[in-house]
């Protein structure tokens, strides 16, 4: 998918942010590839885990400047999630089937 833009029109976004309350929220983004919608989602959020199955994708979403310090990736399976109850405010589960 090298060169596609995914949801150019961001209605993801817009639809997720009218229904979800993020302000300040802790999140865990199950399923996170690249860090694709941890990214879109950053300005309104205290912070955000990223799981993925794919270290190479958990690799990309690393590389993203914009999330350093309020983000932290990690390879998981989202059946066995390696954190503590009640670690987060919310979870997103997108585009991961």
């Amino acid at each position: 998918m090298k060169g596609v833009r995914v949801d150019p029109e961001r209605r993801e976004t817009r639809i997720i942010r009218r229904h979800v309350p993020f302000d300040g929220a802790r999140v865990l983004d199950i399923g996170c590839g690249d860090g694709r919608l941890s990214n879109r989602i950053r300005g309104w959020i205290d912070s955000i885990v990223g799981v993925d199955l794919t270290g190479e994708d958990v690799g990309r979403a690393h590389a993203r400047k914009r999330l350093e310090g309020i983000a932290r990736f990690a390879v998981a399976d989202a059946s066995c999630l390696p954190f503590h109850d009640r670690s987060f405010d919310l979870a997103l589960f997108s585009w991961s089937l």
